[in-house]
């Protein structure tokens, strides 16, 4: 099934695991990297509950958001280096 218009010898395959966002417990991998070490700060520092809801909450959240989007943690990424003047 390959296109007439295709060059030979310029097509290479290209293996799934190169290609999906690397994912820890269904949320992102730096973003849950993040949350735990967030809810964990919290717990260390005496609010054991607090904490832990705090890890719950925004690993469900980043669970969400990876499975409308799998890119989702991305785009807020960039969308927050970006300065806003440069909107268009």
């Amino acid at each position: 099934m390959r296109d007439p218009h295709d060059v030979p010898g310029f097509l290479a395959p290209v293996r799934q695991a190169l290609t999906t966002i690397i994912l820890f417990g269904g949320a992102p991998r730096s973003f849950a990297i993040l949350n735990g070490t967030l809810a964990m700060v919290v717990v260390f520092s005496g609010a054991l509950l607090a904490g832990l809801i705090l890890g719950v909450v925004g690993h469900v959240v980043g669970v969400f958001l990876a499975r409308r989007d799998p890119q989702a943690m991305d785009i807020l990424q960039r969308s927050m280096r970006i300065p806003p003047h440069l909107e268009v």
